[in-house]
């Protein structure tokens, strides 16, 4: 009998299936797809390392004034993709022995849960003490006229498009990433919003400074567009009253994610249909049974998959991972990049930092973006955003300020290295309290 059987390989399946392994825990790993899940294969690496391409790409404008001159300079996709596929393949190999170093048994098959201590993969049955679910997410298609048309992300990561524009329905983080790839790359694009803004989640500031970015890159946004009918190769949709058609060689849904819960036995189990309701502890309402990563419904990010997987481990061992799941941030990593974490509505004060004030932004060929950061009434930060090139990297110590109830002058006492982006935080910080340095 294993201690614990883990249904997914992804983010939250592998983390938890490593430190259930290092806390002593017998572990059965069950996946019928590549490990590391849609993160790895279909997700966040692969499309970075595409946007990676794409911005060096983008960047030969600016090479001549940093003293570069190159002609005939070109961009081979095929090449691109090679090079995420490698990438890919190496940090999958990574995960695979990590999971080998530690003794967990991993089974190339989808799992199903017989009872709450029996799970079947494989043709073969495994008894199991406790049983985590963390079978993921897939791309989820709307519910048009010729929505087998579409294109999924999958699809798109997989391999190279046919030349020629790009409609793209759904101007969330994924069809912004992608709307951002295709244009810098010299594609026509076209994205279709449901929502009045593009990012809807997202702040309206961010919103505006992405669109009028993108808008640039020669990027069409069509927002209010609601999406009644797609062809391979065409997107019929209205808005403000008209039926418009927007065209190009291939119509993409970023239109959002369903989870994988199909045949995996809830039913034997006394649990509903998906989504996988969980406590705070990530445990289902059926005994030694536990759920964590996009299967519960939840927040749909790698990062945050991983730290409940941790969450759920951690009770099951009887020692509780303090990992804070209230504070979760979210990136997007178009060019600029975004940052958003915490409260970012209704703070009591405020302050911001323009990164064209940055000198190593400069330095690097950008003058644009900013910080901002939310405080209550007693300085505490509540929040934060940050809209620029490289803000990515700044996540970190934003999200620690906010899970860690900094004030803005704790943040800005920190002695923060220069030249580097990221002593604009402590100049945002200052700026709550209007002493920021580098600001009239």
């Amino acid at each position: 009998m294993f201690d614990l059987t883990v249904l997914g390989g992804g983010p939250a399946g592998y983390t938890a299936a490593i430190r259930a392994a290092k806390l002593g825990m017998s572990v059965l790993l069950a996946e019928c797809g590549e490990t590391g899940g849609t993160c790895l294969n279909r997700g966040c690496i692969p499309t970075k390392c595409l946007l990676h391409s794409s911005g060096l790409y983008a960047s030969r404008t600016a090479w001549a004034e940093c003293g570069v001159n190159a002609e005939n300079v070109a961009f081979d996709e095929n090449a691109a993709y090679l090079r995420k596929d490698g990438i890919v393949a190496s940090l999958r190999g990574g995960v695979e022995k990590l999971l080998n170093a530690c003794g967990v048994k991993t089974v190339r098959a989808r799992g199903k849960i017989v009872s709450p201590h029996t799970v079947e993969a494989g043709g073969e049955i495994f008894e199991s003490r406790r049983i985590l679910i963390a079978t993921g997410s897939r791309p989820s298609l709307p519910s048009v006229k010729g929505a087998e048309n579409f294109l999924t992300s999958d699809d798109v990561l997989a391999g190279p498009l046919a030349d020629g524009g790009t409609v793209i329905v759904g101007g969330g983080v994924i069809g912004t990433e992608l709307a951002c790839y295709f244009a810098e790359t010299g594609r026509d694009v076209t994205v279709l919003e449901y929502a009045d803004r593009l990012l809807p989640s997202f702040g309206k500031e961010i919103s505006a400074q992405l669109a009028a970015s993108l808008r640039r890159k020669g990027v069409k946004i069509c927002t209010s567009a609601r999406v009644t009918e797609v062809g391979k190769e065409y997107a019929v949709y209205e808005s403000g009253g008209q039926t418009l058609r927007a065209e190009g060689a291939a119509v993409v849904a970023a239109t959002g994610r369903k989870v994988n819960a199909e045949d995996i036995g809830l039913e034997n189990i006394g649990l509903p249909a998906a989504p996988v309701s969980v406590n705070a502890d990530m445990m289902t309402a059926a005994e030694g049974v536990y759920a964590a990563g996009d299967v519960t419904g939840g927040i749909q990010l790698a990062h945050y998959a991983s730290a409940c997987a941790l969450k759920a481990v951690g009770h099951m061992a009887g020692k509780p991972c303090g990992v804070d799941l209230a504070t979760v941030p979210s990136l997007v990593y178009t060019s600029p990049e975004i940052v958003c974490v915490g409260r970012t509505a209704d703070a009591a004060k405020t302050g911001k930092f323009m990164l064209g004030a940055n000198g190593k932004n400069l330095v690097n060929g950008s003058n644009r973006g900013f910080i901002k950061i939310y405080c209550d009434d007693k300085d505490t930060i509540v929040g934060a955003e940050a809209f620029g090139d490289g803000v990515t990297e700044l996540a970190g110590e934003l999200t620690l300020a906010v899970s860690r109830g900094l004030s803005a002058e704790q943040v800005a006492s920190v002695v923060h290295a220069h030249p580097t982006l990221y002593e604009s935080v402590a100049e945002a910080c200052g700026d709550v309290y209007g002493l920021a340095t580098h600001k009239l």
